[in-house]
């Protein structure tokens, strides 16, 4: 048989259910605008009926309930929108880095303008045409060693821009491996937090927020896989090995054993195993700044650097060929134009100079074409002798430099040394700054659609997750009005009670 404090009790399991239910709520709208929070919603269940089934029981019209409480306080989280976030983000921060990298990489070739390669080698070529018209103008000769000094700075210029590009991002990946490491350190103490508080049966969704914050950075910035054990901790995993596991925490490191260095597990101490990066940011700055493969070395910045070096090394030995057959004013011949200013056999981007012979007396640059004597060498005011032959030259002949300008339109550049590709310098420059547009332009897309679809996943999440303070307020006041309705039964029941114990059988006295 019920207590005659039955009632009592039901009043007050109400009170404490709607207060609970108030607080939630009040933490909702503290937190409507805290980054990652998750709503939450106290989780009403009745208690369980007075009185409990069985073969001597109480029998009568049946069952009687005893209240509310709040079973749980819930996260009203989808884990398929997570999941959809995650592997969105990774793709996102994969064309991010792309997109930051081509950037710079277009300041650093800075076309079109008035300062760029392009430019440049126009001027050199209108200094070579202005050389072969008056081929006895020291100061065409001058301005043709000028423009073509010009010219090699160019080139040494982007290559060391580029190449500071890469340290640049060496020094970038290293700070986003740094990054990895502190988030996976934070997520392993949260896991350790999370499963103290749930071991005793409770949720702690305060901790699994900021735990599900860390995890979509993570997942941004590198290819991760998360699996939620039974105990509430996670495990996340990068290319098959866990990154965290419970409370323990890998590292990863960078190496330094080169310009392209791997990123390898703390505890490789033999550096042989590189991780498999997949995605994210760090694989956007690996495939910008480049990585070996086998021998060769891949990515967007080398494959850059050594199409510059192909359109240096090409211009310099097809001018070098027409220029050591030719004759400056005094009949210097057999000189080189361009050279490498390290002594290197190969020229490139790099080292490409002027010859210093030239820029110290432009009288030696060649635009006279040398001519065998058939006759009396002694006809000749010019004349040189060369294995045995005489050759003659004319001072005001401009012939030679007029072949040097003439290869602004010859197809010179061999792109795979075997002369089935060949191009002008102009056609293969334009090829170079056309891939670079429809690269970056590619990326530049990418991100746009990849920040439309994470933003789509994100409203959708929002949609679950977010706080809605008009729905919060409407929540307040119907957690309102069932407090003051709990609150009216137990004063009801309380005037009853008093009736009984205070007032019942006072009758005729």
């Amino acid at each position: 048989m019920r207590s005659t404090f039955f009632g009592l009790q039901i009043g007050l399991r109400s009170l404490r259910t709607q207060q609970r239910s108030l607080d939630v709520t009040s933490h909702n709208i503290a937190n409507a605008n805290t980054p990652g929070y998750t709503r939450q919603e106290a989780i009403m269940v009745t208690t369980p009926p007075y009185p409990v089934p069985a073969l001597d029981g109480y029998i009568g019209a049946g069952q009687i309930g005893t209240g509310v409480e709040v079973s749980e306080i819930r996260r009203m989280r989808d884990r398929f929108l997570d999941y959809q976030m995650r592997s969105e983000s990774k793709i996102l921060g994969y064309w991010e880095a792309q997109q930051d990298a081509l950037e710079k990489i277009e300041g650093i070739i800075n076309e079109p303008s008035d300062s760029g390669l392009r430019s440049i080698m126009e001027d050199f070529w209108i200094a070579l045409d202005e050389l072969a018209k008056d081929p006895e103008s020291l100061a065409a000769r001058s301005l043709v060693v000028e423009t073509g000094r010009s010219l090699a700075d160019a080139f040494n210029h982007i290559d060391t821009q580029l190449s500071e590009l890469v340290s640049d991002l060496n020094r970038n990946l290293k700070v986003m491996v740094d990054d990895i490491n502190s988030m996976a350190r934070q997520i392993a103490d949260l896991n350790m937090q999370i499963l103290k508080v749930e071991v005793s049966g409770a949720r702690a969704n305060d901790l699994r927020d900021k735990r599900d914050l860390l995890v979509d950075r993570l997942a941004k910035t590198i290819n991760i896989k998360v699996v939620e054990n039974e105990n509430g901790t996670i495990t996340v995993n990068i290319s098959g090995r866990a990154l965290v596991q419970g409370e323990n925490a890998n590292k990863l490191v960078v190496g330094n054993s080169d310009d392209y260095p791997e990123i390898y597990w703390q505890d490789d101490q033999s550096r042989s195993y590189p991780l498999t990066i997949t995605g994210g940011t760090v694989r956007g700055i690996i495939d910008a700044r480049g990585y070996k493969h086998g021998e060769e070395v891949e990515g967007f910045i080398p494959a850059l650097q050594k199409q510059m070096d192909i359109l240096a090394k090409g211009i310099a030995e097809a001018f070098n060929e027409i220029h050591r057959i030719g004759a400056g004013l005094n009949g210097d011949t057999g000189l080189d134009f361009f050279m490498s200013k390290d002594g290197s056999v190969s020229i490139t981007a790099g080292n490409i100079a002027v010859n210093q012979e030239l820029s110290a007396d432009p009288s030696k640059v060649a635009a006279a074409e040398l001519r065998p004597i058939l006759d009396d060498p002694d006809d000749y005011e010019n004349k040189i002798e060369l294995n045995g032959t005489w050759y003659t030259w004319d001072k005001g002949d401009g012939s030679n430099a007029l072949q040097l300008a003439k290869l602004k339109e010859t197809q010179i550049i061999d792109i795979n040394s075997t002369q089935d590709q060949l191009f002008s310098p102009d056609d293969y420059y334009n090829a170079i700054i056309g891939e670079l547009g429809v690269t970056a332009q590619q990326a530049y897309r990418m991100v746009e659609n990849q920040e439309l679809l994470v933003s789509q996943i994100e409203n959708n999440r929002l949609s679950v997750s977010g706080v809605s303070l008009d729905e919060e307020m409407v929540n307040m006041i119907r957690f309102q009005h069932a407090y003051n309705a709990a609150a009216r039964v137990i004063t009801t029941m309380d005037e009853m009670i008093d009736l009984i114990i205070n007032r019942m059988g006072l009758v005729g006295r």
